[in-house]
């Protein structure tokens, strides 16, 4: 918990600016996935622990853009996968939000939940001048068992973000109204080798915050949030478990 600030606010966007990085494509792959070229496109991966989501939710708020997801590779619980996209206009609105979201774990209390391990190796390449995005985790509460982030019955909406230099902080809410609060973790600079326990966040957030432990943690997700610009995320492993 030391190393990430907190944010009691709507998410507020990162100022990207990655270097290009080489890859070695030497390795043998054990699976290659669809690439997802959909608005919402998505396929089960590992036999359906994740499902990796194109999701470009906000893309009317672009005058041109478009986004690709795929995974490359499974090695046991984890997955290695990119997403490029290219996005213009509406430089204020989220377009997108490629992630792994698990479908094994979630659905157990925090009051219940002993740990959250995991583990995300990623890199941003071929960045635009002026990129604005972010590379977070999301995570969602709610109430009611059996539900999905993003909806109705979400209580609480939980970011860690491993990507934030330079960080532009923009006040109120993006493009939507949005019924549930939001905390934001940042960390004091970019983490590409995060492997960690989640689960301290949310006992801040119980501690500190008053959410209640009651709360059931209903989706976990990971991915990158862009606004303008044109990159490429490349995760070479990422893994999560919830444990309880």
């Amino acid at each position: 918990m030391q190393l990430f600030g907190i944010v009691l606010c709507v998410l507020l966007a990162v100022n990207v600016n990655a270097s290009p990085v080489s890859h070695s494509t030497s390795h043998l792959f054990e699976k290659r996935g669809a690439v997802l070229t959909g608005q919402f496109s998505s396929e089960s991966e590992i036999n359906g622990r994740f499902v990796l989501e194109n999701n470009l939710w906000g893309q009317s708020a672009a005058t041109s853009g478009s986004q690709s997801s795929q995974v490359t590779a499974t090695n046991g619980n984890a997955v290695t996968w990119h997403t490029t996209y290219t996005w213009a206009g509406g430089s204020t609105s989220v377009k997108s939000y490629a992630n792994l979201d698990l479908k094994v774990g979630p659905g157990h209390t925090l009051g219940s939940i002993t740990s959250i391990p995991t583990a995300w190796s990623w890199s941003y390449t071929s960045a635009s001048s002026g990129l604005v995005a972010d590379v977070s985790y999301d995570l969602w509460l709610s109430a009611t068992a059996g539900t999905t982030g993003a909806s109705a019955s979400s209580t609480y909406e939980v970011m860690v973000w491993l990507k934030l230099l330079p960080l532009d902080l923009r006040s109120g809410p993006l493009g939507t109204v949005q019924t549930w609060t939001i905390f934001s973790f940042v960390a004091p600079s970019e983490i590409t080798n995060y492997n960690s326990d989640l689960k301290p966040f949310f006992a801040y957030l119980t501690q500190n915050q008053g959410v209640p432990s009651s709360q059931f943690l209903v989706q976990a997700q990971a991915g990158t949030e862009p606004f303008v610009g044109s990159a490429t995320l490349s995760t070479s492993s990422y893994s999560m478990s919830i444990n309880a």
